[in-house]
């Protein structure tokens, strides 16, 4: 599903469009001149339909298995490919630590089924908040630091010709909507913070990683969100 002229969906679950497994997030193919870049990797229950010149950047938003189960079957699939994410989560996905990963709290509500593995990705690196990914051609991925979901949630900003876009993972959605979930790194205080400092970013675009996309005025539901918690609130949570 081709969204702009740099950005394709390349999969999507039950939580989306149902093109993939449902089990998988939103997957975003983003091109440049000279490089491209997977932002996430989806559950890895299937292979993701990728054909032509393989991906050289994985970016992963954070380490839950529906956004970083099959980073380890892209590394085998791509030997060149470079699995970033942030630190926080580095050690877990390296090491497919399922409680790390709350992966057994998703087995016990039910969201992942009682078969579902985290495989281990040992080729994966941290990426510093602030680091840029440069894919040729004016097209430029920023990796921002947005803990709060969860340890390690890093947001991407796309600068483009003309256009600047934000990958939000599940640190917020359309409406200003975020997932608050009752996991052990889900934190309130670094939540509101990453939510004020996104409402900051000038973006055209938003790309969560669930439910809708925004492709123009996205900056409404950023602000939405910050003024929430400006209130002293929490936006409605997703989950």
């Amino acid at each position: 599903m081709r969204l702009t002229d740099h950005v394709t969906l390349i999969a999507s679950g039950a939580a989306g469009f149902d093109l993939s497994d449902p089990l998988d997030c939103h997957v975003y193919l983003v091109r440049g001149t000279r490089h491209t870049a997977l932002v996430d990797a989806g559950a890895g229950r299937s292979a993701l339909p990728l054909d032509g010149t393989p991906p050289d950047h994985l970016l992963l938003t954070h380490g839950h298995a529906d956004h970083a189960g099959g980073a380890a079957a892209l590394a085998e699939r791509f030997p060149a490919l470079r699995v970033r994410a942030g630190a926080a989560a580095v050690d877990w996905i390296a090491t497919g630590d399922e409680r790390g990963l709350s992966v057994d709290r998703g087995r016990a509500a039910g969201v992942y089924p009682p078969d579902y593995a985290f495989t281990p990705c040992p080729r994966v690196e941290p990426i510093a908040d602030g680091e840029e990914t440069d894919l040729g051609g004016g097209v430029v991925l920023t990796a921002v630091a947005t803990p709060g979901h969860a340890d390690g949630h890093t947001c991407y900003l796309l600068r483009t010709p003309g256009r600047r876009a934000l990958f939000s993972g599940d640190c917020v959605f359309t409406g200003g909507r975020i997932s608050l979930q009752n996991l052990h790194d889900s934190r309130v205080p670094e939540y509101a913070a990453s939510l004020t400092l996104l409402a900051a970013l000038d973006v055209d675009a938003l790309f969560p990683g669930h439910h809708e996309f925004s492709l123009a005025r996205a900056g409404r539901h950023l602000a939405a969100a910050r003024d929430t918690v400006a209130r002293g609130l929490l936006p409605r949570s997703t989950t």
